[in-house]
C-alpha cells in the first residue's frame, strides 16, 4: 500500500524499473522483478499522515509518514498497488529500512492476498515537505482519487509539517 508520493504510478514505478524521478527522491535501482504491478486501487489507510524527516533528495523536505497506531478517525489516501512478495521487499529497502521500520498490515484484498504499508515506528517530529514532493503528491491525488484543488487543499492543509508552514495560496499554486 502506498501514500504520500506513492500514490503517482510514475514515481511508484521508478521503484519497480530503475532511474531517477524527474522532480525529486533518489535514484532507484530497478528490481529484479521489473513486472509492472497486475492492478492497483484506492484504499483508505486509518493512521493519521505527517511529514517528517530532512530527505537530501527532495530538498531535506519532509516525507511523508503515517502514525503506526490505527485511528478510526483519521484518513490517509492510500493506492494499493498488486506487486509480487519480492517487489514489495525491493522497495521497502528502497525506502529506507531504517526510516521505514515498521510494517503495517492492513488486511486483506478480496482474493485473501495480505495488504502491507510501512512507517516509523516512532513517531517523528514533523517538517516542512519541498515543493516538489508536495507537487508529486498532488498529481498523485489527482490521478488516483479524481479530487479538485480545493478537496487537495482541504486533505492537506492540516497535516503536521503543512500546517503552519503552508498557507492555502501557496498550496493552490502547487495544485497548479
Amino acid at each position: 500500500m502506498g501514500y504520500g508520493s506513492n500514490l503517482l504510478r510514475e514515481r511508484f514505478l521508478y521503484y519497480i524499473l530503475g532511474g531517477q524521478f524527474p522532480l525529486g527522491g533518489s535514484k532507484a535501482q530497478k528490481c529484479s522483478d521489473s513486472s509492472l504491478p497486475t492492478g492497483d486501487r484506492t484504499c483508505i489507510i486509518h493512521h493519521a499522515l505527517y511529514f517528517a524527516r530532512s530527505a537530501s533528495h527532495w530538498k531535506n523536505g519532509g516525507v511523508a509518514f503515517i502514525l503506526p497506531d490505527e485511528d478510526e478517525s483519521s484518513h490517509t489516501y492510500g493506492r494499493m498497488w498488486k506487486i509480487t512478495e519480492e517487489q514489495f521487499l525491493h522497495i521497502r529497502v528502497q525506502e529506507g529500512r531504517t526510516w521505514y521500520d515498521k510494517k503495517i498490515p492492513l488486511g486483506q484484498d478480496e482474493n485473501g492476498i495480505p495488504i502491507w504499508t510501512i512507517t516509523s515506528t516512532s513517531t517523528l517530529k514533523p517538517n516542512k515537505p519541498s515543493d516538489n514532493y508536495l507537487k508529486t503528491i498532488v498529481a498523485g491525488l489527482k490521478e488516483t482519487y479524481h479530487l479538485d484543488n480545493q478537496g487537495i487543499i482541504k486533505y492537506l492543509m492540516n497535516i503536521p509539517g503543512i500546517e503552519n508552514n503552508f498557507t492555502e495560496d501557496k498550496l493552490a499554486s502547487l495544485c497548479q
